[in-house]
């Protein structure tokens, strides 16, 4: 059942055999495959239907230094479905060496490996409806051309790994219908967990406490519970629940909040082939089942150990936000609709101040549009077929091929570090009395040095083979020379705070993602991994969902 919390007299204590704070991918893949064993199911989404301006101030928080990382609130939403609301599908499984220890890589390993995870990437793709689990182009394309450029892999650089895409899978309507149905599970819309209570001695969770709005609180308790509202979030809760364990709920060791990690990303260069209209595959392919798939330059296990430098993948894509010296009048129009329409919905003062800082390439996209504009109606049409007549749609508008114009898109692994950390704010409450967060995030000298060798690997290889070239702008080179200088943004890629591991000196959670020294409180998402690969951490949060409720399901 779907039900209003905002009904639930204040003081009142509800009880069920698992508890599921939060609304997102995970909580909801983790709460369809628990409920299948008819035990009752309590969720504690963080918000209602809709993002409001008030579940958006609880969000918010402090970055330090100022400027190093987005602000908290700008790409989480608090709300029922979370980020699976708004996410593109894109759909990547780790890598073998992700779960290694590798000499090079600070911090690196899993105390569990892929082969154990592989059944549940399957399952989180069908849940996804990505398809079906295999990510190897030999195998999906057979008949086709195996590399994207032929004649270009070789030991460093192969193109056969594939990404696939959901359409994109909206959780939270498309597995209302069984949520709503089901009579073991009570999905409680506009309620926050604000308060993490542990009996006594601080060894088992006794009750969440809940509430709607501030000073009308109710309590959840369960013989379970499960934290699955993003890295950030959980991370939050733990240290913030401290009336018995003073530094907080499993951080007798210090590691809660620590080992933050996300994905530096971004566009350098842009290719030019020596024959874009001859053996390349560049555009979306569709599989046997009608699944979008596509094609990336992977730098090999064996190259990441020679360069000492850590996992990375790259795609050809569309320009940067803002630059205009594409010259291709489709790729103008989405760039120009994506930039007003997404300062519209932050106010007319965004609105406002982007079109004052943005003017001049603003107004070079709509010469541009105009100019080439006959040339754009067909592709127009395309693309509102494929993105909204049919059941998938299309990931994204690329560059025509006929541009020769292939900007090069790269992202790569964030290798934990250990001061990279999210903490409380204790000068700064938010409606409930929590304190807020205060994140500092940090890089090392091998994620500068992973984005830069991958560039300057990528450059000589397809100008060796004589494939084509890579061209650099003077901002591309400066940004080779400092690439630490670069922005950052985590695009909700948020990973790492409370790392999964063998013992509780190393980690925050088991290999079963129980609390260490909590019997019963376990955490889901990307919190518990303890590397962040390059891949966009979605199918693996739903993965790991899947399998925790497997857990749960034979623990009970």
């Amino acid at each position: 059942m779907i039900e209003d919390a905002r009904l639930i007299a204040p003081g009142s204590s509800l009880e069920a055999d698992l508890c599921i704070v939060g609304g997102g991918a995970a909580a909801i893949a983790l709460a369809l495959e628990y409920m299948k064993c008819g035990r009752q199911v309590i969720l504690v989404p963080g918000g209602g239907p809709n993002q409001t301006a008030a579940s958006i101030d609880l969000y918010r928080g402090k970055v330090s230094p100022s400027g190093t990382h987005e602000p908290l609130e700008e790409n989480r939403l608090r709300m029922w479905g979370g980020t699976a609301t708004v996410w593109g599908g894109r759909c990547v499984p780790f890598d073998s060496v992700d779960f290694a220890a590798r000499p090079w890589v600070p911090n690196s390993g899993w105390p569990i490996k892929l082969n154990e995870l592989k059944d549940y990437i399957s399952r989180a793709c069908e849940l996804s409806e990505a398809g079906k689990a295999d990510f190897d182009a030999r195998s999906v394309f057979p008949n086709s051309q195996m590399e994207i450029v032929r004649n270009f892999d070789d030991d460093d650089f192969v193109t056969w790994p594939l990404e696939r895409w959901s359409i994109p899978t909206d959780f939270s309507k498309r597995y209302r219908a069984e949520l709503e149905c089901a009579s073991n599970v009570k999905v409680l819309l506009h309620a926050h967990a604000i308060h993490l209570q542990v009996s006594s001695d601080g060894l088992k969770l006794s009750h969440v406490k809940a509430a709607c709005s501030p000073g009308r609180d109710f309590q959840v308790r369960a013989k379970k519970t499960v934290l699955a509202c993003g890295a950030l979030e959980n991370a939050r809760l733990l240290l913030a629940s401290r009336d018995i364990l003073t530094a907080g709920i499993g951080n007798s060791h210090d590691l809660v909040g620590r080992y933050y990690q996300s994905h530096r990303f971004g566009v350098c260069g842009y290719v030019k082939l020596k024959n874009p209209d001859q053996d390349f595959i560049y555009e979306f392919e569709k599989d046997p089942a009608g699944v979008y798939c596509r094609r990336r330059f992977w730098l090999t296990p064996h190259a990441q150990e020679k360069h000492r430098v850590a996992n990375v993948v790259g795609f050809f894509f569309r320009t940067a936000a803002g630059s205009s010296e594409h010259r291709n009048a489709m790729v103008s129009t989405v760039l120009l609709v994506k930039t007003l329409l997404g300062g519209a919905r932050k106010g007319p003062k965004r609105l406002f101040h982007i079109l004052k800082e943005q003017r001049r390439e603003l107004v070079s996209h709509l010469w541009i549009i105009l100019k080439d504009g006959p040339s754009i109606f067909g592709q127009l049409t395309t693309v509102a077929y494929t993105r909204f007549c049919q059941k998938r749609r299309l990931p994204m508008v690329l560059p025509l091929k006929k541009t020769n114009h292939f900007p090069l898109f790269y992202q790569t692994e964030h290798t934990p570090h250990y001061e990279s950390r999210v903490m409380l704010d204790e000068f700064s409450l938010d409606d409930f009395g929590m304190p807020r967060l205060d994140v500092a995030i940090k890089f090392s000298e091998i994620d500068y040095r992973t984005m830069t060798t991958f560039i300057t690997l990528f450059k000589n290889r397809l100008e060796k083979s004589g494939l084509g070239t890579l061209h650099l702008s003077e901002a591309d080179k400066e940004f080779l020379a400092h690439p630490e200088r670069q922005d950052f943004n985590s695009n909700s890629h948020n990973i790492g705070t409370t790392r999964m591991s063998e013992t509780a000196t190393s980690g925050v959670v088991d290999v079963n993602c129980k609390v260490h020294d909590v019997e019963n409180l376990y955490i889901a998402g990307s919190s518990v991994f303890p590397t962040s690969g390059h891949a966009n951490p979605t199918l693996m949060i739903i993965a790991l969902a899947l399998r925790l409720a497997d857990h749960l399901k034979a623990k009970s």
